[in-house]
This record gives structure tokens, C-alpha cells and sequence, in this order.
């Protein structure tokens, strides 16, 4: 039995894996996240792990807890994956393999392995990622931009005017808004949306084929009914591609 774990800016997440199936995602936020805690949580399952395999993108401090927390629980030390020039079938675009975000890689792995296909891959959370992948492996690189609540909490942070009208107000469906909480919400979330549909358009100029859009990370449910492409959710990409690097295709 293995445990995966995910680590991105705001929460952690883990699953078990058998050698053939992954387990249902756990997940705590680890902003002040203490020790006992997500003992206790990964305790739940009573058993002890073969081994620990960790994507790492929530800083130092993350890290150390969950090294203290698998040492203390299983007298076990996490291996953290690096992103590398190849691994599970795909072929990093970076001409420095370890500079790409390991939780981006590992989502084109579990994708490339899904789909074989072209790929787009969108993971959205704090900030949203935008990764392609072609039907033979290649990785073609992607985009980084602030994810919709980010783009919120920037303008109301940064702005006297905006965040005083936006203290009330509604949020719909729609473009366009008729207060100013809804424009700024509705606005961040179209404006997201739209970059997925150009970046889908993209690869698809590139590739010749109708690519596949897969969807992951906390707030890609925002995106429930603004996508035209079709596409499909996974919250547990990050961990499907630990599962390939450990013998399992993802899909």
C-alpha cells in the first residue's frame, strides 16, 4: 500500500493506492494546519504505507509537517518528485525539466495517460495552470495566470472604489452584471473561462484534431456551465499521476 500526497497552495491532499485502484482524495487546508491533526486524519485508515510519494508546490513549512507527521505516525520519510525531462510516457517541454511546477507535470502524466490524446490540462485553485500535451507524449508547455478568486481578491485589495461598491451585491450566470460584486465575480470567472476555450482553440490549430479538456483543482467547478468544449473533472489528477509513476495508468 502506498500513500500519495498533494500538496498545492492552500490544501493538502492524499489517497491510497493498492497497486490497481486509488483510494477516495482526504484533503485539509494547511494554512495552520497542525501536526496532531493530520495525524489523526491520515491515521484513519489505520494502516502503514510501503511508501510516500509527494508533489510538493505549498512551500517549506507543508513539507516539514508532513515529513514530521509520517515520521512520527510510520517512522517513514516522504519522497517528494521533482519534475524530470521524461516519466510515465511524456517528454517535458522545459529546456530545464525541474523548473516545471511538479503538480503540472504530474497532471499532463495522468492526462497523457487517460486520454491519449491531445490534452488540454486546466488545473484551477489559487492560481489556474494551462498545460498541453499531444496524442504521442510531448508536452508542449502551458500558461500561468491568477485563478478567478484571486482575481477578486486582487481587485478588492488594490482598489478603494471597486471594494467599497462591491461590499453588497449578487453573483449570476451571465457576462454581464448589474451590481458591482457580480461584475467583479462574473467577470474573473468568464475571463478565466475564456482563456480555456482559446487555449483549446490553440492546440487544436496546432495538433489537427480535436483536443480533450481535462479539468482539475479546487475551483474548476466555477467553470460548470461557461466552457463550450467538452470536458471532464478530475480532483485527483495530481494524485492519478503519482499512480503512474508508481506502475498504474491513471484512467
Amino acid at each position: 500500500m502506498k500513500l500519495l500526497v498533494d500538496i498545492g497552495n492552500t490544501r493538502i491532499k492524499w489517497s491510497w493506492f493498492d497497486g490497481h485502484d486509488l483510494g477516495a482524495q482526504s484533503a485539509l487546508a494547511h494554512q495552520g494546519l497542525q501536526q496532531r491533526q493530520l495525524a489523526d486524519e491520515m491515521q484513519a485508515a489505520a494502516r502503514k504505507p510501503e511508501r510516500i510519494l509527494v508533489s510538493n508546490v505549498g512551500g517549506v513549512a507543508a513539507a516539514q509537517l508532513l515529513r514530521a507527521t509520517a515520521s512520527q505516525l510510520w517512522n517513514l520519510q516522504p519522497e517528494f518528485v521533482e519534475s524530470t525531462a521524461s516519466a510515465g510516457g511524456v517528454r517535458n517541454a522545459y529546456s530545464e525539466p525541474a523548473k516545471l511546477g511538479v503538480d503540472r507535470w504530474l497532471a499532463v502524466i495522468a492526462a497523457h495517460s487517460i486520454e491519449r490524446r491531445a490534452t488540454c490540462v486546466v488545473s484551477v485553485g489559487t492560481a489556474m495552470t494551462i498545460d498541453a500535451v499531444d496524442r504521442d507524449g510531448q508536452h508542449l508547455g502551458g500558461i500561468i495566470v491568477p485563478g478567478p478568486d484571486l482575481m477578486v481578491s486582487s481587485l478588492l485589495q488594490n482598489t478603494s472604489e471597486i471594494a467599497r461598491r462591491a461590499e453588497q451585491g449578487s453573483v449570476g450566470e451571465s457576462v454581464f452584471a448589474d451590481n458591482t460584486l457580480g461584475a467583479i465575480r462574473q467577470g474573473s470567472q468568464h475571463a478565466a473561462a475564456a482563456l480555456v476555450e482559446r487555449s483549446v482553440a490553440a492546440l487544436q490549430a496546432r495538433v489537427d484534431e480535436t483536443p480533450a479538456l481535462l479539468l482539475t483543482g479546487g475551483a474548476s467547478r466555477q467553470f460548470d456551465g461557461l466552457i463550450g468544449p467538452a470536458h471532464r473533472f478530475i480532483p485527483d489528477l495530481v494524485l492519478r499521476g503519482l499512480a503512474v509513476l508508481v506502475g498504474k495508468p491513471a484512467g
